[in-house]
């Protein structure tokens, strides 16, 4: 029985305070959305594109064996750590005339490379795209320069370059996702907010919950007339006339 009542009073609570839930609700989604539209930084991302092949070998030998293959996937890894080194930074740092430095570089270029694959991913975020297209094209042809005086050996191919086109999206933030994370987040808190309101209520909904409370019984019950009290409207019309 309590825990019908209790739900009973749950859901009363709820109605009585449709107002605030939606309110909280709107509240919450209307931050999110001013944050997302004035104040967060839009963060966008340009890549290019390198092969790790057999050119030096290639040239000498026409056939490329298996072995051959795999000390080139393993030298992704080598340089893939390279890319991001003090050396190929310090260049990139030169280049781009010292709009950032080299902490502040490595935190923005990213070297991703595929398993078993000889294609390394220079990917850099920056809020202006045309600064990140800039860093990922001078990283890349930085790396391709240096490679052979690192390591003595000139087997890095561009595939691709990153290109401006001034109508490029950002992928940060995201905002259809962080509006729906804001209208979840208003749910919770309108839950708690209606949790909070049945801790603090006091008052009892029915007989049987006064009963079970104080532990006394119900002796008899007081209607609530909708049109007022049709024994003070009789006095009062007798009054009248």
């Amino acid at each position: 029985m309590n825990e019908q009542i209790n739900f009973k009073k749950t859901i009363l609570v709820f109605k009585k305070n449709i107002g605030w839930i939606l309110a909280i609700i709107g509240i919450t989604m209307l931050s999110m959305f001013t944050y997302l539209n004035f104040i967060a930084i839009p963060i966008y991302q340009k890549d290019t594109q390198i092969l790790v092949n057999q050119s030096d070998r290639a040239s000498k030998n026409s056939s490329v064996d298996s072995q051959m293959v795999q000390a080139d996937l393993q030298l992704v890894d080598t340089y893939s750590t390279i890319i991001t080194s003090p050396r190929i930074l310090n260049k990139v740092q030169q280049n781009i005339k010292g709009q950032y430095d080299i902490q502040e570089l490595a935190e923005m270029i990213q070297v991703k490379n595929t398993a078993n694959s000889q294609v390394i991913d220079i990917r850099v975020q920056n809020p202006d795209p045309k600064v990140a297209a800039e860093i990922t094209n001078v990283t890349a042809r930085i790396f391709k320069e240096e490679t052979p005086n690192i390591m003595k050996i000139n087997n890095v191919t561009t595939l691709s370059e990153a290109q401006f086109t001034g109508v490029e999206t950002p992928i940060k933030p995201q905002k259809a996702l962080m509006m729906i994370l804001a209208f979840f987040i208003g749910v919770l808190l309108a839950f708690c907010f209606i949790f909070i309101r049945l801790l603090l209520d006091r008052s009892f909904t029915s007989k049987e919950e006064a009963e079970d409370y104080l532990g006394l019984h119900v002796l008899g019950e007081v209607s609530v007339f909708q049109n007022g009290d049709p024994l003070v409207a009789k006095i009062q019309k007798e009054n009248e006339d």
